[in-house]
């Protein structure tokens, strides 16, 4: 027997099996068809043994999928660690088990931490409702922001290294690129958010803003410019009225005998020496 299976503890009980549902609305990687898959499947597990046996076609009925989506769906819940599968060989169907608590030996070994788990940034759902609403309100569309959702999960996994602020960064500059043209269809989650073509969103967003960084004035000129705004409009050059000028010598000598006339007196003549 494996080290995670004696680890594990399965649903049998009713009380257990909605446990185990909870625990499945509560872990943002699943698809809304796992979810749907996995509440089908509970239907049929045995109180006593905690086994379930039904086949694929059946759980496809009940969960309205597709017989691929099904596959998917419990291959997705057992890479997870919420349902333990044993093949059924030749004409006989897989056995499912619920399991409650998942073994960290499934992942890791014990004491060993996982590197990629350490590098992630802490977030809680508000940011994830923050990034779709910011979405849909730039590019006209109305992607939920309810767990289980595709939109929920792609954004859930972009801000495990990226922040908000970041993610509405991309959104605004594809927002600008592609609205009202062929490519406004593209103006979703799984587009922009998608591990490989994020990246080449984030470089080019990084590229304008360092062109933008480049064209901006420095804070000298700024200065200067605010100092040239905060002169009035009297003091400038141009609406300063010209100095007066000098009075010719013969106006002078005209002035000043009308005076000593006015006096009457003879005004002097100038002699030389």
């Amino acid at each position: 027997m494996s080290q995670a299976a004696t680890v594990a503890q399965f649903a049998t009980s009713p009380v257990d099996i909605l446990r185990w549902q909870r625990a499945l609305c509560a872990e943002p990687e699943l698809t809304h068809a796992a979810r749907s898959v996995a509440t089908s499947l509970s239907h049929f597990i045995n109180s006593k043994s905690g086994f379930a046996w039904p086949s694929l076609r059946t759980l496809a009925k009940r969960s309205k999928s597709s017989l691929s989506s099904v596959k998917r769906a419990l291959k997705q819940l057992a890479s997870l660690g919420f349902l333990q599968i044993e093949p059924g060989g030749c004409r006989r169907t897989n056995r499912y088990r619920a399991v409650l608590r998942r073994a960290e030996a499934q992942s890791v070994q014990a004491g060993q931490v996982d590197q990629a788990a350490s590098t992630q940034r802490p977030f809680d759902a508000s940011e994830i409702t923050r990034v779709i609403d910011h979405l849909n309100e730039r590019a006209g569309t109305c992607f939920p922001s309810t767990p289980g959702t595709e939109s929920y999960r792609l954004t859930y996994h972009a801000l495990r290294t990226q922040t908000p602020e970041t993610l509405c960064a991309v959104i605004d500059l594809k927002t600008r690129q592609w609205r009202d043209t062929e490519r406004a269809r593209y103006l979703r989650p799984a587009t922009l958010f998608a591990p490989e073509k994020l990246e080449n969103y984030l470089s080019e967003v990084h590229q304008r803003r360092a062109q933008a960084a480049r064209h901006r004035p420095s804070a000298a000129s700024r200065a200067a410019q605010a100092v040239a705004n905060r002169v009035p409009a009297s003091a400038t050059p141009t609406n300063r009225e010209p100095p007066p000028s000098r009075m010719p010598l013969e106006h002078v000598s005209a002035h000043f005998d009308e005076l000593f006339k006015i006096l009457g007196k003879t005004r002097p003549s100038a002699t030389s020496d």
